[in-house]
This record gives structure tokens, C-alpha cells and sequence, in this order.
């Protein structure tokens, strides 16, 4: 599947984001300078130079008035009315700002100090001669609120329009960013998708494009991927049922010569022998034996792999227990182990493959025995409770590690060897589990919370 015609590459996914945060900070300064302007066409923010022409036109007034008073005065400004001499007369400038403003007026300034060094935000002075002296006017460099209350409690108007852009265009990065964040990572999930797909062996989906190249084109290599190691599995599915089938067929014409062997071994027996021939046929005998159960191991891991053939029909409960019993009593002898049994609420029936689920529960039961100490104790309780019926088996050993406990029903897992019987190799409860399966039950393991022993509860329905 080629790549889509309208994909995009990230640079450019990246440029129009960039792009997008330029012209938003274009439009926000200049909605700032509009605003500013809007301002000062309403009056609202008075400029510098509407202060200066609002002086000019007091001059004559003030230069000519018997007393400067502060309704001479533009209200954004301050005043000193000073003599000849520089001597503080009256205005509403503390005399120390007055003396201060004297000294710069007398120098033939009329800032304070350099607008490198003090800042934006400086004092000018308009200094108007008056018959006995001078009218000092003072006013700030920037432009001022109208209002008495914003010029106490705010900056000057430009400082604070800076400060209104500086947060306008933080909160457009942020908003941008999770914005474009949002987009890519929207873009990334076709491939955070198929990943997971892959990493969960689902490989029976299709691949959905981002619309990115560079995404795209790691979602055509993953594509590849998909269907090459799909056709890999499938070989090696086909393959692993080849071999599971040629193992099968081998382990049941093995059962030929072996009977064979054995019943040669058996007509040797019958026959006059030395003791040294007697010897080699009990040697015969016993590895024929040996043999014919590593034979069975197979049929039986085929079986297991592949499934039993389950005859299901109704069984009397009662004779199952008292004949499951009876082989559980053998087993734990060998150990002189104590069986304990407990029932509680059993159904009259149950639908099971008897002989498979007896051949289950005994298996759970010989691992129990092998994981005992001597003249110990092997627990067996069967229930009913919520339509199923429940066999759970308890042992006193050292219980199962945490290791055992995730792989004890894998296939050949033998986790502790000391607890591990060397008749089973790690098969009994794969083989439990697996009959338990085809039953539709549930195979759990875990530890006895009153002994530490291990448990194998197993979940059976018994209809409604």
C-alpha cells in the first residue's frame, strides 16, 4: 500500500506551527497597539504630548496668575513654585523634589537624568517664569491614565500593555502547544496501535495511516513487518503440528516393537534360564518398561497439545469420589502420608470423562505426595457451590515459589527440583490443566494460607 498524496512532513507540521505562533503574536500586539490607540483617541490614556499642549495653553495663565493653584495645573501633572533663587515657595511637589527639579531646570535640562541610565518611565520639567520667580511643571515621559485611581494602583499604560502582550503570547504558546501536541500525538496513534497489535501477536489487522510522512513511512515498515512475521509464524504453526504428528505417529509405532520385545522378554521368563540369563531378561523387563512409559509421556503430550477425546456423560458422584479415593489413598501409603477428606454440598451427578478427570485429580495428587514429607498430611475436599463443584487438593510441603506459581501448568516447567517427581518431567499439571480445560473448568494454584502448603483447586460446572 503506497502512502497517502496528501501527506505531510514533519518539518512542515512543525513550520505551520511556528508560523501559526508568529501571526498570533502579530495579532496580539497589534490588537494591543489598537487598543492603545482606542485609548488615547477616547481620552481614557492621556499621551505626552496632549500633557505638553495642555501646558502650553496654561502658560500665559500661569505665568500671569497673582497665585498658581493646582487648577492651573493639568491634573497629570505636579507643581513647584519656586523664586528667583531656587527657594520653594508652594506647589504640590514635596520641597526636596522641588529643590531636585531646580537643579535640573537651572542646568538647562529637562529630564532627570539620561533615558539610558533611569529608564523608560522618566520626569520632565516645563519651567514657566513668573514676575518673582518660576512655575516648575512636572510630567512623566510616558503616557498616563486619566484616572487619578489606575495612575496610583497600575504601571504607566506602555509598561502595562507590555506586560498584557507578554502574558497574551505565553498563554498562545501554551494554547498552541497543547493544541499542535494534541495533533501529533492524534497522528501517532495508528502507530502506537500497531505496535501493540503486534506486540500482542494480533497480527489480523490493517494498518491505518497518520498522514505524516515520516509516520507513514514507519507504518509501512511495520506493514512489512506484520505480514513477515505472520507468514513466519504460520511456517512455524505448520511445522510445530508436522512435528507434533510425526511425534504421535512415532510414539505409536514404537508401542509395536516394544510389545514385541516385551513379550519375548515374557517367553524368556517361562523358559529353563542360567542366572545370568535370568538377569539379562529382568534387564529386558525392566527397560522395556521404562521404555513403554516414556512412550505413553508422548502419546500423552500429543493428547494434551492437541486435545483428548472427551466422552462426557453422567456420573454417579459418589461412586467417583469412593473410586478416586481409593487411588488416592495408594498413592499417599508410599509416604505413610495422612489423607483427610471433607465433602460438603455434592450434586446426585456430574458430566464429566470420568476416567480423564480421575487421571487429572491424580496427577495434582501425585505432585502433592512428591512435594510432602514423610508422614505428612495430603488434604482433599470436594464441594458444590454456585453450580460447580470444586476439588481442591492441599499438601504440607514448602507450598509453591512465586516462580511456580505464574509456570507451574506450562509444559515441562519442573521450577523445583527437589519438590519435582522424575515420573512426570514437569508434564502432570500441564495434563491436569489441559483435561480440566476441555471440561470447560479452571485449573488454580496457589498456597494454603494456614500451612504454606501448595493448593491446586480445580472448577468443574455442574449445570443449573
Amino acid at each position: 500500500m503506497g502512502l497517502r498524496n496528501r501527506n505531510i512532513r514533519l518539518r512542515t507540521f512543525f513550520t505551520r506551527y511556528l508560523l501559526t505562533l508568529f501571526a498570533g503574536f502579530v495579532l496580539i500586539v497589534l490588537l494591543g497597539i489598537g487598543l492603545l490607540f482606542v485609548a488615547l483617541k477616547t481620552s481614557f490614556i492621556i499621551s505626552v504630548g496632549d500633557v505638553e499642549a495642555s501646558i502650553e495653553r496654561q502658560k500665559a495663565a500661569i505665568a500671569s496668575a497673582e497665585t498658581v493653584s493646582a487648577e492651573l495645573i493639568p491634573k497629570t501633572c505636579e507643581y513647584a513654585v519656586v523664586s528667583k533663587n531656587g527657594e520653594f515657595l508652594s506647589g504640590s511637589m514635596p520641597a526636596s523634589e522641588a529643590a531636585a527639579a531646580w537643579d535640573v531646570v537651572r542646568s538647562g535640562r529637562t529630564v532627570s537624568g539620561s533615558l539610558l541610565y533611569t529608564g523608560l518611565n522618566v520626569d520632565c520639567y516645563f519651567p514657566i517664569e513668573r514676575p518673582n520667580g518660576f512655575c516648575i511643571v512636572q510630567y512623566s515621559s510616558m503616557s498616563q491614565f486619566s484616572s487619578k485611581l489606575l495612575r496610583e494602583h497600575l504601571p504607566v499604560p506602555e509598561v502595562l500593555l507590555f506586560w498584557i502582550i507578554l502574558a497574551a503570547f505565553l498563554f498562545e504558546i501554551i494554547l498552541l502547544s497543547r493544541l499542535y501536541g494534541r495533533k501529533i500525538s492524534h497522528k501517532l496513534i495508528p502507530l502506537q496501535n500497531a505496535t501493540e497489535k503486534i506486540r500482542e501477536k494480533d497480527l489480523a489487522f490493517e494498518i491505518q495511516y497518520s498522514g505524516i510522512e515520516e509516520i507513514d513511512a514507519a507504518m509501512q515498515s511495520l506493514d512489512s513487518m506484520k505480514t513477515e512475521l505472520r507468514l513466519s509464524l504460520e511456517r512455524q504453526w505448520k511445522m510445530e503440528q508436522m512435528k507434533k504428528t510425526q511425534i504421535s505417529a512415532l510414539a505409536h509405532d514404537l508401542k509395536t516393537p516394544l510389545t514385541v520385545v516385551r513379550g519375548n522378554a515374557e517367553m524368556l521368563c517361562d523358559t529353563k534360564q542360567t542366572e545370568e540369563q535370568k538377569e539379562c531378561t529382568r534387564y529386558i523387563m525392566k527397560n522395556a518398561d521404562q521404555m513403554e512409559q516414556y512412550v505413553q509421556m508422548l502419546i500423552d503430550i500429543s493428547k494434551a497439545e492437541t486435545g483428548y477425546s472427551i466422552q462426557q456423560k453422567d456420573v454417579n458422584i459418589r461412586t467417583f469420589l469412593d473410586d478416586l479415593y481409593a487411588q488416592i489413598n495408594a498413592i499417599a501409603s508410599v509416604k505413610q502420608l495422612k489423607t483427610e477428606f471433607d465433602e460438603k454440598n455434592l450434586p446426585d451427578t456430574i458430566s464429566i470423562d470420568a476416567s480423564l478427570m480421575q487421571r487429572a485429580i491424580i496427577n495434582i495428587v501425585s505432585n502433592a505426595v512428591d512435594y510432602s514429607p514423610e508422614q505428612g498430611a495430603i488434604l482433599f475436599s470436594v464441594s458444590g457451590e454456585d453450580n460447580k463443584l470444586r476439588f481442591t487438593v492441599t499438601d504440607s510441603g514448602k507450598g509453591f515459589s512465586p516462580e511456580d506459581l505464574r509456570n507451574a501448568t506450562n509444559q515441562f516447567y519442573q521450577g523445583d527440583f527437589s519438590r519435582s517427581s522424575k515420573l512426570h518431567y514437569g508434564m502432570g499439571l500441564f495434563i491436569a490443566d489441559s483435561i480440566v480445560k476441555q471440561h470447560g473448568g479452571t485449573l488454580a494454584i496457589a498456597n494454603f494460607s494456614t500451612t504454606g502448603g501448595g493448593m491446586v483447586t480445580i472448577d468443574i460446572k455442574v449445570g443449573i
